[in-house]
């Protein structure tokens, strides 16, 4: 009976010091994941603010301090039928106008896709000065996953204010595939027909991300 006692107590202390590490592995792991998360948007965040020179329209300086006083956690703030846009939104000031990053996605083919834009206020609305596909992993490799290419992510910026008074689109469903790509743009279409042949969907999500935040900026950034 002594040593079913002591086998039993011994199996529990190694069960506990086992439990105890595998904790703390999960912690350090969970830690390092955010982190990177964290940079890599933050990154994303710092690529959307840099016009077509390469120089940033928001003093380094600035994008600094706004991210250290920007809660960093991750929450849905705004969600319509078109995508969801999510916190942290950053907001600066800049002689282009009042400057805004946010992060929102809409489903695609395969799953989420997400997107980081730059907009900036104009008295007429805001203009859309950038982006970046940052998620489209679920997304079919040589279709859907053409969308991580910066060449067709430019597709879709910049547009003016004027254009977006009815939102992003893409030429296939807006019956423009016959325009050039800057002049879809200029009635807030993106043409990607002719460099993602056969993928609809997954540029289609892009725009309705878009949307959503466009949604949210004229409801809370007026």
């Amino acid at each position: 009976m002594k040593e079913y006692i002591k086998t039993g107590l011994i199996l529990m202390i190694y069960c506990a010091v086992a439990g105890l590490a595998l904790g703390l592995v999960y912690q350090i792991t969970k830690d390092r994941i955010a982190l990177t998360e964290v940079q890599e948007k933050l990154g994303a965040v710092e690529q959307v603010l840099k016009d077509e020179s390469g120089n940033y329209i928001v003093a380094l300086d600035l994008l600094r301090s706004a991210v250290k006083k920007v809660d960093q956690e991750v929450k849905v703030i705004f969600e319509n039928e078109k995508g969801k846009v999510f916190s942290p939104v950053y907001e600066f000031d800049s002689e282009l106008g009042k400057v805004y990053v946010l992060t929102g996605s809409s489903l695609g083919y395969g799953g989420p896709v997400t997107v980081v834009a730059c907009f900036i206020k104009k008295p007429e609305g805001f203009s859309l000065f950038s982006l970046k596909v940052t998620d489209f992993s679920q997304e079919t490799p040589g279709l859907g996953a053409k969308i991580g290419d910066p060449e067709v992510q430019k597709r879709f910026y910049p547009m003016e204010a004027s254009a977006l008074k009815n939102g992003v689109r893409v030429d296939k469903d807006a019956n423009l595939s016959h325009l050039s790509a800057d002049e879809a743009k200029k009635q807030g279409v993106a043409k990607v027909s002719d460099v993602m042949t056969g993928a609809t969907i997954t540029p289609r999500a892009v725009a309705n991300a878009l949307n959503a935040m466009l949604d949210y900026l004229s409801g809370v950034k007026r």
